[in-house]
């Protein structure tokens, strides 16, 4: 048998292979010397793609050790497209089985991890059930399938109960960049800055919850012909109130058509938003000094908002 790592935005996987086909891959580090194999180079292209938030298509060649049953299931869980989820009574279904608590035992023993997509199974009520990377991996899966965005990184605070009712409010926040400069929203009450954008209302597109937000809290009007997705922040702390508290950051790439009056909240207005183009080294800058400082709810989205800052410079965007 031989074995290799790959590094994802999740954290190390271990792969396991027979020599030409996958047979395992697993959440955390492979203990074994890293072999170069053709198969594990596929694989990593494979992976590749799918951490950029596209369908990567069919998958290498994989030969999960099973008994007949669990193979048939595996072999259901393949046909579960890129962005679409089944309940554990609809597989059971596919694979001719009348027992979903028998799926399930399967799905749990599956040996190759999101290239047989066990993560895509969730329960009949639309609930995240168990899935061995955890519950907030498979989440993380699932929201870079359906965001059809690649994971830029995740903030994990680690100060929270495993297990505990999560409280989750994803947003969406806006890139304008303009002769090098970025449009983001300025605290004149604190000094930090952040991109225009806000979290997303129940029944409300990203989208559109980006233009709304932006004409609210900057008086950016957006060109919805030039808003294309960038990536998102996978967030996960403790909450000021709640005992795990989850969000998604969808950052989008927009040009902005005309200014307008801002239409701030009452939150919004203590803190002395306003609208500024500002060298992105600055605002880096800014909140990186700021963040030993801040309280912890503001340190993490000052140090989110930096990095995202540092990513766009990295890949030659500003």
């Amino acid at each position: 048998m031989f074995y290799t790592r790959y590094d994802s935005p999740l954290g190390p996987l271990a792969l396991a292979s027979d020599g030409t086909a996958l047979t395992g891959l697993s959440f955390g580090p492979s203990r074994a010397a890293p072999a170069e194999l053709p198969i594990f180079r596929e694989t990593f292209s494979w992976l590749d793609v799918y951490f950029s938030g596209r369908d990567p298509g069919p998958t290498p060649p994989l030969a999960p050790a099973g008994t007949a049953f669990q193979k048939r299931v595996w072999a259901e869980l393949e046909k579960i497209p890129f962005g679409s989820t089944a309940s554990y009574g609809a597989v059971a279904r596919a694979a001719g089985c009348g027992s979903p608590r028998a799926v399930g035992q399967a799905i749990h023993v599956n040996p190759v991890a999101i290239l047989i997509p066990c993560h895509r199974v969730i329960g009949a009520d639309g609930s995240l059930t168990g899935f061995a990377g955890g519950l907030d991996v498979k989440r993380r899966l699932l929201t870079l399938e359906e965001s059809r965005m690649r994971l830029l990184f995740t903030l994990d605070r680690g100060d929270y109960q495993e297990g505990k009712k999560a409280f989750s409010r994803p947003s969406a926040r806006a890139i304008v960049i303009e002769n090098g400069r970025v449009a983001m929203v300025y605290s004149r009450k604190y000094g930090h800055y952040k991109f225009p954008g806000g979290g997303i209302e129940a029944g409300e597109s990203r989208e559109a919850a980006l233009v709304r937000e932006a004409r609210e809290e900057a008086g950016l009007v957006l060109d919805p012909q030039s808003i294309r997705p960038y990536g998102f922040v996978h967030r996960i702390e403790r909450g000021d109130r709640e005992p795990l508290f989850i969000q998604d950051n969808f950052y989008y790439l927009a040009s902005a058509s005309a200014l307008v009056p801002q239409e701030l909240d009452g939150y919004e207005a203590a803190e002395g938003y306003t609208l500024r183009w500002v060298d992105p080294r600055e605002a880096i800058q800014q909140n990186k000094a700021l963040t030993s400082v801040y309280e912890r709810k503001h340190h993490t989205m000052l140090f989110r908002e930096a990095m995202v800052l540092e990513r766009l410079l990295a890949e030659g965007r500003i």
